[in-house]
């Protein structure tokens, strides 16, 4: 996903990375690009190893699966809208664009591609869209409770009727799941651990937990078929992945820690070193149940006692010497969302000793900021499989001791944060990121009914746990606006509302760099997001 994105990717359970969404055209499900001309002609066959990872489950409407929107997820199964070149399109999938009738009830139109099949050769039907839904609304995962009824009655056409007006309905249906396949089963039993069916270009080999999964074409893929015979993606930690590439043993790898160590690939003999932009942003999450950060002024005075500026300057700056911290909870790269609210945190010890003060606190003799029996003791949570947040935490630790604090790191694998930290509320401070984005709604992150609890699975995007009222009506009318010179007057409310209250606080923009072998793997490797183009890629030699 990013520099940042070891623990952005892994906060899948939690609901919080919602839109790593993979790119496609209307001519297949994934994004078709033509070589240049006088480029090289693509080869057809054979196997690219790449060091995509796994994720935590394939049951993509179960917490463990509900934020992955990873390899397997997009380019096994069809969806009817994707985001690419920063706008949504139609897929495949469909036989032309969404039809919208804004109501009340707002009603939106799917008309199938009459040549869309599962893999079984079983047509792709309104049922599927039904099937979906039903999967999903019962805990809101992937925020299907928003729709109140879908209409299967033509198998060519799904009518799908939202309970409120809804201005990111393109977003739903991510991914549509095969009704003849599962329904009357257990689904979680027949696709947490892979499943064998597939409407989109690729489909499931074989996956070894913890080791690697493999994903092969699609025979019965009624689109542009993939070049390549198969892809192989093995697990390995950031150190370890790094030394595969250097061995051979991988392809293809996009490090979550693009920090200054990752130069030594540029010199590195037949390596592609291409950064890759993104619209996704890094920042620190405030458990606002937890003490102390349940106070505002607390959670002002951290702010304040953090040097952005030096932070991106000394992590990101020796490979993007443009990087400069993002002032609003989403990034500057879709600037028709983008605001700066939260240029007014900048490290002020002055202003945090006012903040404090004015809250009761005190430093005591050993320069600790107290109230009553209370020490302002902080920890902050980060992955320890990523280096770059490793090295954040040390930054952030002693800037934030400088100011009085008693700071302390936590640095943790994914299986710990998803297991109870994040979802449980078991945490004070968490480092971590949105991959892309592809709406400015924040409800889901924000919004006190998306809270996680027992109830909904621990499933909830608002692990912040922060409960405002005013952030509920801002955010949820962002959610319902149509009109979008409204919704971005909205949305510029709503980030000034986030920066007060301050459930979360902005770091940077996310940047992906993609490592691969330049005389092996041809096509667009580099494309925004990340593994968009699988189906163009191509070997320039033998490989596999």
């Amino acid at each position: 996903m990013s520099s940042h994105r070891g623990v952005g990717r892994s906060l899948a359970k939690a609901g919080l990375v919602l839109s790593l969404l993979v790119a496609c055209s209307g001519s297949g499900d994934d994004r078709v690009i033509s070589p240049e001309p006088g480029g090289e002609q693509p080869r057809q066959g054979g196997t690219i190893v790449i060091g995509a990872g796994e994720p935590i489950c394939a049951d993509w409407y179960a917490p463990c699966g509900a934020g992955s929107n990873g390899i397997l997820v997009q380019h096994t199964l069809p969806a009817p809208m994707r985001f690419v070149d920063g706008q949504h399109r139609p897929t495949a999938l469909l036989a032309g664009e969404p039809v919208v009738d804004a109501g009340p009830p707002q009603r939106v139109t799917y008309r199938i591609n009459p040549q869309a099949v599962w893999s079984d050769g079983t047509p792709i039907t309104a049922a599927d869209f039904r099937y979906s839904w039903e999967q999903g609304r019962a805990t809101d995962i992937r925020s299907m409770g928003d729709i109140a009824a879908v209409d299967d009655a033509d198998p060519t056409t799904a009518v799908v009727t939202w309970r409120v007006p809804s201005g990111n309905w393109r977003d739903r249906f991510q991914p549509i799941l095969p009704r003849h396949l599962l329904e009357g089963k257990d689904r979680n039993s027949e696709m947490k651990d892979g499943y064998r069916f597939s409407g989109g270009p690729w489909m499931l080999d074989n996956w070894t937990r913890g080791q690697e999964f493999k994903i092969v074409r699609n025979p019965r893929y009624w689109g542009k078929p993939a070049h390549l015979d198969a892809i192989v993606s093995r697990v390995a930690d950031v150190p370890g992945s790094r030394q595969a590439y250097k061995t051979g043993q991988m392809d293809m790898i996009m490090p979550p820690g693009a920090d200054a160590s990752i130069q030594e690939f540029k010199d590195m003999p037949d390596t592609a070193f291409e950064p890759i932009p993104s619209s996704g942003f890094s920042f620190f999450v405030f458990n606002t149940q937890r003490p102390p950060l349940d106070r505002r002024a607390f959670r002002q005075a951290l702010a304040f006692a953090t040097d952005r500026d030096a932070i991106v300057a000394q992590l990101a700056g020796p490979i993007f010497p443009d990087a400069r911290p993002t002032q609003a909870l989403a990034t500057a790269a879709i600037p028709e969302w983008y605001s700066e609210p939260f240029s007014r945190y900048r490290r002020d010890l002055t202003r945090v000793a006012e903040l404090m003060r004015a809250d009761g606190w005190a430093k005591g003799p050993d320069g600790i900021w107290a109230r009553g029996d209370v020490r302002a003791r902080v920890e902050l949570s980060v992955s320890v499989n990523v280096p770059f947040q490793v090295l954040l935490a040390q930054i952030v630790e002693s800037q934030w001791k400088e100011a009085g604090f008693d700071a302390n790191t936590r640095a943790i694998g994914a299986a710990a944060l998803l297991g109870d930290l994040v979802p449980k509320a078991n945490y004070q401070v968490l480092f971590t990121g949105v991959g892309y984005p592809t709406d400015p709604s924040q409800c889901v992150r924000f919004c006190s009914d998306r809270i996680p609890t027992e109830a909904n699975g621990f499933s909830g995007g608002n692990v912040s746990r922060i409960a405002s009222p005013v952030l509920d009506d801002i955010w949820r009318q962002v959610d319902r606006e149509l009109d979008r010179g409204k919704r971005r007057d909205l949305v510029r409310r709503g980030q000034e509302a986030l920066a007060e209250e301050l459930p979360a606080f902005p770091l940077s923009s996310i940047r992906d760099v993609a490592v691969f072998n330049s005389t092996k793997l041809g096509g667009p490797v580099a494309l925004t997001p990340p593994y968009a183009g699988l189906s163009e890629w191509f070997c320039k030699s033998t490989c596999g």
